[in-house]
């Protein structure tokens, strides 16, 4: 990555010993990191070393605004150089990614949720020909084709189903899909940055290049699939996403195809502790976690629990489901956590996008090697 030596080189010129160090161990980590965001966005590797380069602006930028630390010793190497970053980023988002960015967390009446910019879904429903009445507290989304008028969801009947933040308003992403699905459209979803949902050939853009949110979409595909009438996971418990919790790694190389979007589906064991009547330790249950990825030519890789090692691929649901089924009752939990001996059953699917019985393909475990 010459690029990337030649602008590390300028940008701390003019510092010396511990704060160049420094300097150069905090950019070239920012640099790899946001190279691997727009590899997973798609981009080759010399145009994601580009776009992350010209994110940060000039070197003398970066530069200039070290030295001032010795002018403003208060704020700190941490603090110029995050605001540095954060300048960047939103000054300077390369073309072809979003500009409106929607957002992902933990708000009053929810859990870990996904969440549209009201007003870009608004505008992207209506360019499709739809309709959306109400604001994002009460909104209703008609689009052609939608069975039985208009759907939609109202604070009272989901709580959580909006929120605002810095004067922004945000609706919830499974709301939007309830209405679509209610509406008996065929439902699928393309692309990855900058997503696209397919309601009967009505095409939302979904204007947002993060993954928290991405990763949703597409897990919202699995989590419906498997309480729709396919055997062979019928069974299986609710899909549980994490996103924020993913900052592991983990790499597969084999017969990936390029830009196609794959899925982990990785049991998570959530333990507590309790006594039955008999003064015996209770507790333990069971949940899917999530994590999805646009594969490269030959190879993907995952956002995984940080602490995720121990796992074993399964070549079909139905193994994979009688592997989990010691852990899917509140009973005293078999282990803690997954280990050698207990290693986590886990599925490699291919997603096709859509809400239906045909919403994934296991990938065989034999085709695919892991990388470090």
């Amino acid at each position: 990555m010459k690029q990337t030596e030649q602008y590390v080189r300028q940008a701390t010129r003019g510092l010396w010993g511990k704060a160049r160090r420094e300097l150069k161990t905090e950019l070239e980590g920012h640099i790899a990191e946001r190279c691997q965001e727009f590899r997973l966005a798609g981009l080759n590797a010399e145009e994601a070393e580009r776009q992350t380069l010209r994110e940060l602006g000039a070197p003398a930028q970066v530069s200039g605004g070290m030295l001032d630390v010795h002018a403003f010793p208060a704020l700190g190497k941490a603090g110029v150089l995050s605001a540095l970053l954060a300048t960047a980023v939103f000054s300077a988002l390369p073309q072809g990614l979003a500009q409106v960015q929607s957002i992902y967390g933990s708000f009053p009446n929810t859990g870990p949720a996904s969440y549209l910019d009201f007003e870009q879904l608004k505008a992207a429903i209506e360019k499709a020909g739809g309709q959306v009445n109400g604001s994002a507290s009460n909104a209703s989304i008609a689009l052609p084709g939608a069975v039985g008028g208009m759907n939609g969801l109202s604070e009272s009947d989901w709580p959580g189903v909006s929120v605002t933040q810095n004067g922004k308003t945000y609706y919830q992403t499974d709301a939007l899909l309830y209405s679509l699905l209610s509406s008996k459209l065929d439902v699928r979803i393309s692309g990855w940055a900058n997503p696209v949902v397919n309601a009967d050939g009505a095409k939302i853009a979904i204007e947002t290049s993060d993954w928290q949110t991405i990763n949703w979409l597409y897990a919202s595909t699995l989590k419906m699939s498997f309480s729709m009438p396919r055997d062979d996971l019928i069974n299986t418990p609710y899909a549980l996403i994490e996103p924020q919790s993913l900052t592991g790694r983990l790499n597969f190389k084999g017969a990936f195809q390029k830009a196609a979007v794959y899925a982990l589906v990785i049991p998570k064991l959530v333990n507590w502790t309790g006594m039955d009547a008999k003064g015996k330790s209770v507790g333990g249950f069971l949940n899917l976690l999530n994590t999805t990825a646009q594969a490269q030519a030959g190879s993907v890789q995952f956002h995984v629990p940080p602490d995720f090692k121990d796992y074993k691929l399964y070549s079909n649901p139905s193994e994979f489901q009688k592997a989990l089924e010691p852990y899917q009752q509140l009973v005293t939990a078999p282990v803690a956590q997954w280990n050698a001996q207990h290693p986590a059953p886990v599925l490699l699917l291919k997603l096709s996008g859509h809400f239906g019985p045909d919403a994934y393909t296991v990938v065989s475990p034999a085709s695919v090697k892991k990388q470090p």
